[in-house]
């Protein structure tokens, strides 16, 4: 298995790697510009990134919507690396930064195609499937307060 760092972005060369990187996974797969990886959230989210080799191979955001909800958005590895754990660490990573952050729940709306990923995590879908730049897609929530690791005796 290969060894990989997942962190925060650390610079402006690293988020516009990391942009580019979202670019091929989510959105040249169905054929749209380069641009159309980047919302009007961005620099108010902290951005999580997987590196392996100084290359940034996977990649998501955090966006606090409120005291108590977290939005996960934009959640990609390339494929090459895909099912190897790598979602996992980084969504594991983003949950150990919600908890910091006392948020309550994360929400994430997700391709239906990724939705078993989603479950196995903990995730909940909520609500009707829609469609979001023609492809099915699903709101899903995790519950921050009774995810298992805070299943731990209190005396740690």
């Amino acid at each position: 298995m290969r060894e990989f760092q997942i962190r925060l972005i650390q610079n402006q060369q690293e988020k516009d790697a990391m942009y580019y990187q979202r670019w091929l996974v989510l959105r040249a797969p169905i054929n749209m510009e380069i641009g159309t990886e980047k919302d009007e959230y961005e620099d108010s989210a902290l951005h999580i990134i997987a590196v392996y080799e100084q290359q940034i191979i996977g990649s998501a955001r955090l966006r606090e919507i409120s005291k108590e909800l977290g939005s996960i958005a934009y959640l990609c590895v390339l494929p090459e690396f895909q099912s190897q754990g790598i979602g996992t660490a980084i969504t594991k990573k983003i949950i150990e930064i919600a908890k910091e952050k006392q948020l309550k729940h994360l929400r994430v709306m997700t391709r239906i195609s990724a939705s078993k990923f989603y479950k196995r995590i903990g995730f909940i879908e909520t609500g009707e499937p829609f469609q979001f730049l023609g492809i099915p897609h699903q709101f899903m929530y995790f519950n921050l307060l009774f995810s298992e690791d805070n299943l731990q005796p209190l005396s740690q």
